[in-house]
């Protein structure tokens, strides 16, 4: 099942890696810049960052990633296209230990400058879209809107949510709707969602 959802940017989740909150967002904003600037999957991104910690130096795409300074608590990373710098940052060891859960956080991040500016204009079609695209613009129609469910979010919180379904001439998706969204739209109103992304849902691409 492929599902849209809007972009929220969630700073402060529960059981985050990184002993600084500061160093981890650093982390997470650096990843979807450098990601989006040279246009490559954040979650390799995040696995070449794991592999220059064990190995010293990765590479992806036309990046080399070498590792640095290394104390008890954090690694020192620098970051080359070339002979060019594209940047260089500390990630703490708990990041590197839990790269699972942090690819799992890219997606409360925003996309970057670089990946929006090029996608912002592009109107795309529902059988255009693809897991982990993201900052997509969709106009569509809604065609079913579910009872809405409670769950529990990993932040604790309980929440409403239905999944509503929307169509346009070339295929059909769901939205994520949450809370007071869903009491605002009906069957039959013609919708158009910004800065949307894909997400897994149940094992499936969503």
């Amino acid at each position: 099942m492929e599902i849209l959802r809007r972009w929220t940017h969630r700073g402060r989740g529960r059981g985050r890696p990184g002993r600084s909150s500061n160093l981890y967002e650093d982390f997470l904003g650096s990843i979807v810049l450098i990601a989006g600037k040279y246009d490559l999957d954040p979650e390799l991104l995040i696995e070449a960052f794991v592999e220059a910690w064990s190995n010293e130096t990765s590479h992806l795409g036309n990046l080399k990633i070498t590792r640095r300074k290394v104390n008890q608590d954090s690694a020192s990373f620098l970051i080359t296209k070339g002979e060019k710098v594209v940047s260089q940052f500390p990630i703490t060891t708990e990041i590197l230990k839990n790269p699972e859960y942090v690819k799992n956080q890219i997606q409360y991040f925003p996309p970057s400058y670089y990946a929006q500016k090029k996608l912002d204009q592009k109107q795309w079609k529902i059988s255009e879209l693809r897991y982990r695209l993201r900052g997509i613009n969709v106009k569509a129609k809604i065609i079913e809107i579910p009872p809405a469910q409670q769950v529990q979010t990993r932040f604790g919180t309980k929440v409403y949510v239905s999944n509503v379904k929307i169509t346009d001439e070339t295929g059909s998706i769901r939205l994520s709707l949450w809370n007071d969204q869903i009491d605002n739209v009906h069957v039959g109103d013609e919708v158009e969602l910004k800065n949307c992304y894909i997400f897994r849902y149940r094992g499936e691409s969503s």
